[in-house]
């Protein structure tokens, strides 16, 4: 006869849809004994252990053709559950949703592997043959933090992975590095104000409330979340001036922001950021690098990214979390750090005078929604309905439709590079035009109209997409693309396109409501506008537009150049400066030849022309200074700065590609030189 309690606990095992027998939980399994498949199991709940369930693995199939097996899955879809903070990890299937619902057909099939914040994806036809080999999720997830954790134990003298990046050869408490409490929230203020609006990687009050409940106990925070600390102090940091920095913290900007440096390398270091599948840790490293502009150079900063965009890759953040099972908070938040991660690194590769590499082919990462921070909660389990107007995300979302257009036409024209098609001989002006004037339309038609540019935030949206614009225009009829002389008429239109640009850019240097927003515009002057200005204002006379531009030159490089007064001189401003002289010169010899009224000397050029104590110029001083303490890396073009070599053709403009090129390498490797090896 059948045992009757057997029998029962047959009758109430759990089964699968296809009909298959839930797995023993994990704690009986590995003890050996029988399980009743409940959830959870009476043995764990007499033993009072937690009882965890994994994902139930079907029996293999026959092998099938390609065609035939596209969009299936072998996995079932997580259990809304379990899609919650802190839910046990599961193995998501491309194929559902987490409404159960079908998923759209995946360009590569892989699978997501999530939980608990962290997520690991794979893909390949490789790991698709072992599935039902790979490690439980629980595994594979707890494989970084294991590994971290060990690395306080073991040897000083052990080096690892991350050490190769950060520098750091074990893990350190670096608990002394944080700032006091009240500077904490100062800071992290000063984020959510200067920052987070131009960003929107960090869900503005979950992680306030994270931070309040951190700074009770700082020896108590988990090592990815002490990493974006540490990353939120560096950029607010940057984001304000030195005097604010003192007025606010009482110390050197300075000293303070190599300390938070140190803090955040250490930090990193010690979240494993080489083997982390914690996307908090991601976010501490887009923040990081955001911050490292004002004190690296592009090139290491584009080598970083590429580091990030492995740890994304790693994480799967190029796949929608929509398709995957995520929740509908996990999947935004998702988008929104794509985005970002993406931006950079194609802004990066042009500091750097790289093509984007980042390919965009192999994603399917949606569009973030048009939505604001209030309308997304952790435990949200419909999609929030997207906005038709202005949001907090709107100065991303505008950026995000420029890089879809640019990939778009990019595609239509066969070219290569983000700009390439603008810079194509083989497309006409007017398709170029064309195509800029609906980028412009689309622009005033999604984000414009809904501007308020009462509202800091909205103007500086407005300055950039107005700035993008021009900019664009500017490419597209840029005087390198002319291998003859240009017309007169379209060289008045190239110079208006110029003032157009060099307004926007000294607006935001100077406009008080962009003032919070300075850190993110001043690595960006338009340079390639004001040469192309200058040129043009050695025979330009006419009143109105000859007096606006020698304002807005004297005003923006006199900026720059205070800016810059303490740092080595580089080839590129030496050249900058002897341009603006000697345009400067030609432009009045031009109207004295008109008989037309002279302009007042423009403060910029009487601050270079002032004799030093050797009675020679300050320019030509500094052009010898320059030759002798740069021969190898910044050796002056011979002939840069003959006045009757300035001329609008191809070769002048290549002297000018190589010369932006090297100081893009130099300038900001410079601005905190003394603190660089800390």
């Amino acid at each position: 006869m059948a045992d009757p309690d057997i029998a029962e606990a047959a009758a109430q095992t759990p089964t699968t849809k296809d009909g298959g027998k839930t797995p023993s939980c994990v704690v009986c399994q590995r003890r050996k004994v029988k399980c009743d498949r409940q959830d959870p199991c009476s043995a764990c709940t007499r033993n009072g252990a937690e009882c965890i369930y994994r994902a139930h693995l079907p029996p293999r199939r026959r092998k099938r053709r390609r065609s035939d097996d596209i969009g299936q899955s072998d996995l079932h879809g997580p259990r809304q559950s379990d899609l919650t903070i802190g839910a046990r990890p599961q193995v998501f299937s491309p194929a559902t949703t987490h409404h159960g619902s079908p998923a759209i057909i995946q360009p590569e099939p892989g699978m997501l592997i999530a939980g608990a914040g962290r997520s690991v994806y794979v893909d390949g036809n490789l790991w698709n043959s072992v599935r039902t080999e790979l490690p439980h999720a629980e595994d594979m997830l707890r494989d970084v933090s294991a590994y971290t954790d060990s690395l306080s134990q073991s040897s000083h003298d052990q080096d690892h992975e991350s050490s190769l990046v950060l520098g750091s050869k074990s893990t350190k408490k670096i608990t002394a590095l944080h700032p006091p409490t009240l500077h904490i929230f100062k800071l992290w203020q000063i984020f959510l104000d200067n920052v987070n609006p131009l960003v929107k990687i960090l869900h503005g009050p979950t992680i306030q409330q994270q931070i309040l409940e951190a700074t009770g106990d700082l020896t108590s925070i988990s090592k990815g979340f002490e990493a974006l600390m540490f990353s939120i102090y560096c950029v607010a940091l940057v984001s304000i001036d030195g005097d604010e920095a003192q007025k606010t913290f009482g110390e050197n900007k300075t000293r303070l922001l190599s300390k938070y440096r140190r803090g955040a390398r250490l930090a990193l270091s010690n979240a494993g950021i080489l083997r982390t599948s914690d996307i908090v840790v991601l976010q501490a490293f887009v923040l990081f690098l955001l911050s490292m502009r004002a004190f690296s150079d592009p090139q290491t900063i584009w080598s970083l990214c590429g580091l990030a965009v492995r740890m994304a890759q790693r994480i799967g953040l190029h796949r929608d979390g929509s398709q995957h099972g995520l929740s509908v908070f996990e999947t935004e938040m998702r988008r929104r750090l794509w985005l970002q991660l993406s931006i950079l690194d194609t802004t990066t590769a042009h500091s750097s005078g790289i093509t984007p590499q980042l390919s965009l082919a192999s994603t399917d990462v949606h569009r973030a929604s048009n939505i604001n921070d209030c309308d997304l909660d952790p435990r949200m389990t419909d999609p929030p309905r997207s906005h038709s107007g202005a949001t907090e995300m709107i100065f991303c979302l505008a950026r995000s439709e420029y890089g879809e257009w640019i990939r778009r036409w990019t595609k239509i024209t066969h070219t290569q590079g983000s700009h390439a098609f603008l810079s194509s001989p083989s497309i006409s002006l007017a398709d170029k035009d064309r195509a800029i004037d609906e980028l412009s339309h689309t622009f005033d038609t999604k984000y414009l109209c809904y501007c308020d540019t009462s509202i800091p935030f909205h103007y500086m949206t407005t300055i950039l997409i107005h700035s993008l614009i021009y900019i664009l225009r500017f490419s597209a009829h840029h005087p390198r693309q002319y291998t003859n002389h240009i017309s007169p008429t379209e060289r008045a239109h190239i110079f208006s396109i110029c003032l157009r640009v060099a307004e926007n850019c000294h607006v935001v240097q100077n406009a008080e409501a962009t003032q919070r927003y300075i850190w993110h515009a001043e690595n960006h002057i338009p340079w390639e506008a004001l040469i192309c200005m200058l040129y043009e204002l050695r025979h330009r006379v006419d009143d109105d537009e000859t007096r606006k531009a020698w304002g807005l030159i004297d005003r923006i490089y006199t900026r720059h150049f205070k800016d810059v007064s303490n740092r080595p001189k580089t080839a590129f401003s030496v050249a900058m400066q002897n341009l603006i002289i000697k345009a400067w010169k030609a432009h009045s010899g031009e109207r004295t030849r008109r008989n037309k009224p002279s302009l007042p000397c423009p403060e910029i050029v009487s601050m270079l022309s002032e004799p030093d104590k050797q009675g020679e110029s300050w320019i030509e001083g500094n052009v010898t200074e320059t030759r002798k303490e740069s021969q190898t890396a910044y050796e002056v073009p011979a002939g840069l700065f003959d006045v009757n070599t300035l001329d609008l053709s191809p070769m002048d403009w290549g002297q000018w590609d190589g010369l932006l090129e090297q100081f893009q390498q130099f300038t900001n490797e410079e601005a905190f030189s003394a603190d660089v090896n800390q």
